[in-house]
């Protein structure tokens, strides 16, 4: 395209961009004044209940949409009780008997900060374990607390069909996983006759984004089935949510899902996760769902950002039972980082949930190579931490390692543009003799690659190669826990923005390392040889911009890699500079064709054979001609086979 047709992309782009913010927030505004009828509403309401209704407890308000939501029950029967080991302190309910919470000792919720700790399920309106008969239709009932030890913690109840059902929470103090909790739930008939258990859910808990820089695609639900077929969900795909107003999904409530042979399933968000795991892979359902929730109190801004938790559900096994028949369910709840090493110690794929090729627009490419390579990263990453006791310098020095291992083909590819920038004049005359010829120029174009034996993909390939090295090492700091908190120089938290202060008037965050990461950028393509025309020059220089605008608010992290990559590559391109400059020369003996030579040579023979057949109306005469003798040579030499 030439300038003009750019400067338009560009221009329509900018508006397409304003337009949806500006629907964005428009729909922000409207989704706000819903909500304050409704909250209104239902204080009309509240203050016209009798006396007696009002004395029930209610849950959070973020909850009133959500289709899990337990109806609330007389808080004196509630009785708490916490098991607790080095890792966890668990909190637990006999109100529909299960882990009202569970908080990781090790993991602060605030930075610097000892208390609180982040608590799994924290915002959930039911407690992880819990019984339901589908979404939004929970056992709310208070559960007899019937033993207590120092790690066990009793729960029964008896159903209208009298099912007598108990659940024994326990940590066990040989796990091999100090964030693993033990369930086992064992249903007795003490009907007179036959019965089935019945279409009962347990609740897997909840999981929502602990920051206003989580994406939505980090909070979602998750489940592994027999055949070692993965799959994951984020809260997006209850729709609800339009890009310019057009595409996107419409909003749905939950969602189910047949799942042949269960082996494990959970809740996630960008750095923890709950998992349950049955002792028998069996036939299952899964039902998930959505609701929104409120982050530092926030509630304008949690609102306009669309801020979301998730919450699942797996079915229990439908059992027929005789009178006094009795069964024991047993599974494996896991409530705790999303650290790799922890994950990978499961020998069921368990490593499967950190989703590595999970990765916006480009996984369905790289996602192939993302996922080793961001598994490789991490544990390359604690190796080197582990030795120089930080996690700054270890992304330095692994990113130089990386650097270094993809030196022989950056220099390679740093001839090969030198050489092109030499054709530059050759090729600008080309352009202009062929400029109503587009099909010729390309003709010409590649005649002069292959007179003076110049890959025109040599200098691209160096791109190629990092690109997926770049996005899984993107992939793997975008929910490693092990960053989370981690100070380098002047940066508090690599897992965050390394915000320096906010810029006055107008609100914005001064993020120095994206800045950084722009200007070395800037400075490599600067000292790069040019190659194309000054449009595509031109372009090229702005994507240092383009890349701050998209990664301004990413992990420091990711910037501090990036930033390290390009100074490694002014370094490098520095001294490739000083090797003295490649000579032209063109080609001396026979010409071997390549891929893309053989490529172009077929597809202008098609041409050729295409417009021949047009103009003659068929095959032209020399091709009949040759076309008949082929079919006669094929016709003797069958009748010379069948003498045989």
């Amino acid at each position: 395209m030439d300038r003009t047709s750019w400067i338009v992309v560009i221009v329509c782009t900018i508006l397409l961009f304003v337009w949806g913010q500006h629907s964005a927030k428009q729909a922000a505004k409207q989704a706000e004044l819903r909500r304050a009828a409704e909250a209104e509403k239902a204080k009309q309401e509240q203050v016209e209940k009798p006396a007696t209704e009002q004395t029930a407890t209610t849950a959070d308000p973020a909850a009133s949409d959500q289709p899990g939501a337990a109806p609330a029950v007389d808080a004196v029967a509630e009785k708490k009780v916490v098991l607790e080991n080095e890792f966890l302190r668990v909190n637990l309910s006999n109100k529909g008997a299960g882990i009202v919470s569970s908080e990781l000792k090790k993991h602060d919720l605030v930075l610097k900060q000892e208390e609180p700790k982040v608590a799994i399920n924290e915002t959930a309106s039911n407690p992880i374990g819990a019984l339901s008969n589908g979404p939004g239709q929970f056992d709310a009932s208070v559960w007899e607390l019937k033993a207590q030890g120092q790690n066990s913690v009793t729960f029964a109840t008896d159903t209208p069909e009298k099912l007598h059902i108990e659940k024994t929470f326990s940590l066990p103090a040989d796990a091999a996983e100090p964030h693993e909790i033990s369930l086992e739930i064992t249903v007795r008939n003490d009907s007179g006759t036959a019965l089935q258990t019945g279409r009962r859910f347990l609740y897997i808990g909840s999981a929502a984004p602990l920051h206003f820089n989580e994406w939505s695609m980090q909070i979602g639900f998750y489940w592994m089935d027999g055949q070692n077929n993965f799959e994951y969900e984020t809260v997006d795909h209850f729709g609800g949510r339009k890009i310019l107003g057009i595409f996107g999904k419409n909003k749905i409530p939950h969602d189910e899902f047949s799942i042949e042979s269960l082996s494990w399933a959970g809740v996630n968000d960008q750095y923890f996760t709950t998992t349950i795991e049955p002792e028998n892979s069996y036939p299952a359902t899964l039902w998930a769902s959505r609701f929104p929730i409120v982050i530092d109190g926030d509630e304008e801004k949690s609102l306009k950002k669309r801020m979301s938790a998730s919450q699942a559900a797996i079915s229990l096994q439908d059992i027929a039972m005789n009178p006094g028949d009795q069964t024991t369910l047993r599974y494996k709840i896991y409530t705790g980082p999303k650290e790799y090493s922890r994950v990978s110690a499961y020998d069921d794929g368990r490593k499967r949930l950190m989703n590595y090729d999970e990765i916006p627009i480009f996984g369905w490419l790289f996602g192939w190579a993302i996922k080793p390579l961001a598994s490789w990263l991490i544990i390359g990453l604690t190796f080197v931490q582990a030795k120089v006791g930080s996690w700054g310098i270890a992304i330095i020095l692994v990113t130089v390692v990386i650097r270094l291992l993809i030196w022989p083909i950056y220099a390679k590819s740093a001839r090969s543009m030198k050489r092109m920038s030499k054709l530059t004049p050759m090729m600008q005359k080309i352009r202009e003799k062929y400029a109503d010829d587009p099909q010729k120029m390309n003709q010409e174009t590649m005649a002069l690659y292959r007179k003076y034996q110049i890959n025109p993909l040599g200098g691209c390939l160096p791109m190629f190669i990092q690109l997926p090295v770049f996005l899984a090492f993107y992939r793997m700091l975008w929910s490693a826990v092990e960053l989370r908190h981690e100070s380098f120089l002047w940066v508090k938290d690599l897992a965050m923005p390394d915000t320096l202060f906010t810029i006055p008037g107008i609100d914005l965050p001064f993020n120095l390392l994206p800045i950084l990461m722009a200007v070395t950028t800037f400075i490599q393509m600067a000292i790069t040889p040019k190659t194309g025309d000054k449009t595509q020059q031109m372009i090229f220089m702005l994507m240092p911009f383009m890349f701050l605008f998209i990664c301004y608010n990413f992990a420091s992290a990711l910037s501090l890699y990036w930033t390290t990559s390009n100074l490694f590559s002014i370094l490098q391109t520095w001294i490739m500079n000083k090797i003295p400059e490649p000579e032209l020369k063109e080609r001396t003996g026979p010409e071997k064709k390549g891929f893309f030579q053989k490529l172009q040579e077929q597809a202008e023979a098609q041409q050729k054979l295409r417009e021949q057949q047009k103009a003659g109306g068929g095959a032209a005469p020399g091709n009949r001609t040759k076309l008949a003798s082929e079919r006669g040579e094929r016709h003797t030499k069958s009748k010379r086979k069948k003498k045989r």
